[in-house]
């Protein structure tokens, strides 16, 4: 009885947590590893730490903060591969949890960058956009081509519709619907319909199938029945398959978050991507993509329909 006395008066002083070591990738991979791992060069990783570095330095080094540094770099791990937290975090030394809380963070603050990097271009730019899309296509008048995508997260998928230029950068984004609403009624309800119901661009969009045809957005024939009309379904498919390959360079995996969270994801996803773009970042492969084709718009308004046939006699006859 003495002894169990004896050891349960005894205090044993708890375990020294140890630190683990949060080495920097920016020095521990090469520049071919670093392009693998995070699908941008070193060079540019380091701008975007200091665009970034304002928005995400802590006002205080309590409980040691991870360095920005390593935020960003586990941020844009996860955006480059689609990994699992625990992954991520393994590569860069921290707790699964923590990097959630990074990633989310560090989202928010790349999205305060939006307004910077994906912008509807002006009147001028749009100019020099028609002179691109037809070298690139030969369709006339075109400034943009539109799509829409689902991405699969653990509860029903979020669409966003993306409006994307010859340079295969991002204009327009919206992604807030869950669901899976339908391409044209995403376009309807965006401000970018508002503003070419209102005339404020001077040209014209082409979307697939799944848009209803109006006098700013051409979308292809169903069943096209003349010489012109098939030369207009082809310069159309020709022209448009820019967004298409805008989808294989910018992959959405699932994404294993809440939708308000994806949403975050996927607007500074978009908003790296043009980043890259004007920093002359080169393109990731291309991956294909086996997605079947959207459903016509059975609900087409009748009054974009003559008005495509017109310029289909006009300019492909």
């Amino acid at each position: 009885m003495d002894y169990l006395d004896c050891v349960n008066d005894e205090r044993f002083p708890p375990a020294r947590q140890v630190l683990t070591d949060r080495s920097d990738p920016l020095q521990r991979f090469d520049e071919i590893s670093f392009r693998d791992c995070f699908r941008m060069h070193k060079v540019n990783a380091v701008e975007i730490i200091s665009l970034l570095e304002p928005r995400l330095s802590s006002v205080t080094q309590r409980g040691q903060p991870i360095p920005v540094c390593l935020q960003v770099l586990i941020t844009l791990r996860f955006l480059a591969c689609g990994t699992f937290h625990r992954e991520t975090g393994d590569l860069c030394g921290v707790s699964e949890p923590t990097v959630c809380k990074v990633i989310h963070r560090v989202c928010r603050a790349i999205c305060e960058l939006k307004a910077h990097y994906i912008n509807f271009p002006d009147a001028r730019t749009q100019a020099n956009y028609k002179v691109l899309f037809y070298e690139y296509g030969n369709f006339p008048g075109v400034i943009g081509c539109i799509d829409e995508t689902h991405i699969p997260i653990k509860r029903p998928s979020t669409p966003d519709a993306e409006e994307c230029t010859p340079q295969l950068e991002f204009s327009n984004i919206v992604a807030r619907w869950k669901g899976a609403p339908h391409d044209s009624r995403i376009f309807l309800n965006s401000s970018l319909y508002t503003q070419f119901e209102r005339r404020d661009h001077v040209g014209i969009l082409l979307g697939d199938s799944g848009y209803a045809q109006k006098d700013f957005l051409f979308t292809p024939y169903l069943h096209p029945t003349t010489a012109e009309q098939l030369r207009y379904n082809q310069t159309h498919m020709r022209t448009r398959g820019l967004v298409e390959r805008m989808f294989g360079r910018v992959v959405f995996s699932a994404l294993r978050k809440t939708p308000s969270r994806c949403c975050t994801v996927i607007i500074a996803t978009a908003v790296l991507h043009n980043y890259l773009k004007k920093q002359g970042c080169p393109d990731p492969p291309i991956e294909e993509d086996d997605n079947p084709d959207v459903p016509p718009f059975t609900t087409n308004h009748r009054e974009g329909l003559p008005y495509r046939d017109a310029f289909a006699l006009c300019h492909f006859k």
